[in-house]
């Protein structure tokens, strides 16, 4: 679902496994987050890096529907919504 999400629709899921445990334990929910808050938080961060912004028409700056975005050595154009 991820691979199409993000070739299809342009959405970014992550899916971050820990461990083999599908399912740990309760009481071992605390020391997942002790090992991995710092990470985790830090990751999380790097959601404001990179390109964002709006595609707006130069006359009446409402957005533009379909407009098509590329970065250069970036295989993955993405499409505006309006």
């Amino acid at each position: 679902m991820q691979d199409w999400n993000y070739l299809h629709t342009n959405c970014f899921e992550v899916t971050i496994e820990l461990g083999c445990v599908k399912y740990p334990k309760a009481e071992e929910l605390p020391k997942y987050w002790a090992q991995n808050r710092r990470s985790l938080l830090q990751f999380m961060k790097q959601v404001h890096q990179g390109v964002w912004g709006f595609v707006l028409d130069a006359v009446d700056k409402r957005g533009i529907l379909n407009a098509t975005i590329s970065v250069a050595n970036i295989n993955h154009p993405v499409t505006t919504y309006k």
